[in-house]
């Protein structure tokens, strides 16, 4: 076949308009097809389940966690029944009489044991023991007011009648280790007879502050145990931070507060705040230490909270020394310390 010159050249044959594309056709009707979603409901449908799968992983995470949290609360705070006022009285006093009792014969640990029952977890009968030579038995315990502190702490004013021993001038020739004796009926006590060669060179009446908390094993004594005092119990501590600026600003002062405090002369040597005043001991003891002292940045109300661990003695009139926890909380003026209250220190129910 020849070719055209037209098909010899490009362009100069005008190509034919393609066929017109036919129609879609019409889409199918009727009811089934009506029911069906669009392809735009159909992913807002599949993200929705999506979005309520996941907000239930989230609810049941945070469920699971709230109730691992609960059951640690519950494993790790005292029992939120109130402190019986009664049975309060009592465990301080059974406290107080085992407290108050030292033989110089027996061996360090004598007594311990016996507090230790007595006392909450974390006490520490090491600390609360008397030491020295000196001989001390309470031979009259009397509980008084209870002071609560929160549902769960409270504390026990007991005024305590001691017998204070030395030994005479034979007594070295005569001192034997004590000798055990056929148990008997109830609990066993912390008290002993005065050693042979000893003599008694005092009687005093002690007033101490027992601070009590309510745990699942019944009313024991806290922690912080016992302390030499007549006055009411301080506010419980405030959680701030320590100040070690103004601790060591008023570490000469907080030994001066003690060993007025021990005289009973706070108030006349102007350690206490106006309108404060402060019961204090009447010469039983005398300051030997403040081994540990801490003060707190102020509250809102300008307080601050301090703790000291004082060390106290019986000297002149016996060997007998001790330590105990303090409270104090004190407030500043024109530069100097003042003392609002003075206590044992006592825990919360947070």
């Amino acid at each position: 076949m020849s070719a055209t010159l037209t098909d010899r050249i490009r362009g100069l044959r005008h190509s034919p308009e393609p066929p017109p594309s036919r129609p879609d056709p019409l889409p199918p009707r009727g009811f089934e097809y009506a029911k069906a979603p669009s392809a735009r409901a159909t992913k807002l449908t599949r993200w929705g389940w999506r979005s309520l799968l996941a907000l239930g992983v989230i609810l049941l995470g945070l469920l699971v966690g709230q109730n691992i949290a609960a059951n640690n609360r519950a494993a790790t705070t005292p029992s939120t029944a109130a402190v019986n006022p009664d049975v309060a009285r009592t465990a301080a006093a059974t406290f107080t009489g085992d407290y108050l009792s030292h033989d110089p014969l027996a061996a360090p640990t004598a007594g311990q044991d016996a507090l230790r029952r007595d006392l909450a977890p974390g006490g520490d009968p090491v600390r609360m023991s008397f030491a020295g030579i000196g001989y001390l038995s309470a031979d009259v315990v009397i509980p008084g007011a209870v002071t609560t502190i929160d549902p769960t702490h409270a504390v026990v004013a007991v005024q305590a009648r001691v017998t204070i021993g030395m030994p005479g001038k034979s007594a070295a020739a005569t001192q034997t280790a004590a000798t055990s004796t056929a148990a008997a009926p109830g609990r066993a006590a912390n008290a002993t007879a005065l050693p042979s060669g000893y003599t008694v060179v005092a009687a005093e009446w002690l007033p101490l502050a027992v601070p009590v908390v309510q745990t699942d094993s019944g009313v024991l004594v806290d922690v912080a145990g016992p302390v030499f005092s007549d006055d009411p119990t301080p506010a419980p501590e405030a959680t701030t931070e320590v100040d070690s600026t103004a601790t060591e600003a008023a570490r000469e002062w907080v030994t001066t507060l003690f060993t007025s405090y021990a005289l009973s002369s706070t108030a006349a040597a102007y350690l206490s705040a106006p309108g404060v005043n402060l019961a204090g001991l009447s010469g039983a003891v005398t300051v030997t230490e403040i081994s540990t002292w801490q003060l707190s940045t102020p509250g809102p109300d300008g307080l601050r909270t301090g703790t000291a661990l004082v060390g106290w003695t019986f000297a002149p009139t016996a060997d007998l020394t001790t330590s105990q926890t303090y409270s104090v909380t004190t407030t500043t003026s024109d530069n100097r310390w003042y003392v609002t209250a003075l206590g044992t220190a006592t825990g919360s129910a947070d």
